[in-house]
């Protein structure tokens, strides 16, 4: 009877509204899993400042930024706390999101991580990365208030760009790491509307496409915008823009 209700109990912390249970959860160092010149991944980072595991997945994100330089874009999407979002709740829906923290690579929502381990981060990114079609590039820039991308594909498809507005440095108390935790990678306003992104249409080989993003700031702060090209499923590329 005693090992039914532990079973029970075990199952209930990992549902909504709940951290992960540490059972499911697995510190990995990344040791050996560095590539030259990895793919850049869109990390979408399922938080709360209530969820005692959350830091330590915050670590193991920072953790594989530091052996793949470049290539780690992380989006913290908060749940049920000071900085959450109406539209950060809906992706967290979308994507089924039961356990916090959770991490879903490359928008692949079959591939949710709920281990806080660097090398399932890395294997991961390497993995959604093989399935990506041919060279895909993406150029950012401001324009006064209007972020303006570029796209430019190797192989014909039908492609999307997502755009969402990020600040970091935020300091606030964090269940397992104190009062004074710098939150940073905060999902503010997803500028293209949905983390799908917009609709660029079927580009041919070759081609590239202009799309433009108004910005519009009303506080101080530090914000940075991460776009990302997908195909409909995958993303393709990911770029970074620090706002002035």
């Amino acid at each position: 009877m005693r090992k039914t209700l532990l079973l029970i109990c075990l199952a209930l912390t990992a549902c909504v509204g709940h951290p992960a249970d540490d059972e499911d959860i697995i510190d990995g160092g990344g040791s050996g899993s560095v590539t030259e010149g990895s793919a850049p991944s869109l990390l979408l980072d399922f938080t709360a400042t209530w969820c005692v595991n959350c830091p330590r997945m915050a670590s193991a994100v920072e953790e594989a930024a530091r052996l793949r330089p470049g290539s780690v874009f992380p989006v913290s999407i908060h749940f049920r706390d000071d900085m959450a979002t109406p539209e950060g709740e809906a992706v967290a829906a979308d994507f089924g999101v039961q356990a916090y923290p959770s991490l879903i690579v490359n928008l692949a929502s079959s591939g949710l991580i709920t281990a806080t381990s660097t090398d399932l981060i890395l294997a991961r990114m390497d993995a959604t990365a093989g399935l990506r079609k041919g060279t895909c590039t993406l150029d950012l820039s401001l324009d006064g208030s209007k972020l303006v991308a570029l796209v430019g594909v190797s192989e014909a498809g039908s492609y999307r760009l997502g755009a969402i507005l990020l600040e970091d440095g935020v300091t606030a108390p964090q269940t397992g790491a104190g009062d004074d935790y710098i939150h940073d990678n905060i999902l503010r306003k997803i500028l293209s509307g949905s983390i799908a992104g917009e609709d660029l249409g079927a580009l041919e080989s070759g081609s590239s496409v202009r799309k433009e993003f108004s910005i519009d700031l009303n506080s101080p702060g530090h914000f940075r915008v991460v776009a990302y090209v997908t195909d409909g499923n995958l993303v393709q590329t990911v770029a970074a823009v620090t706002l002035p």
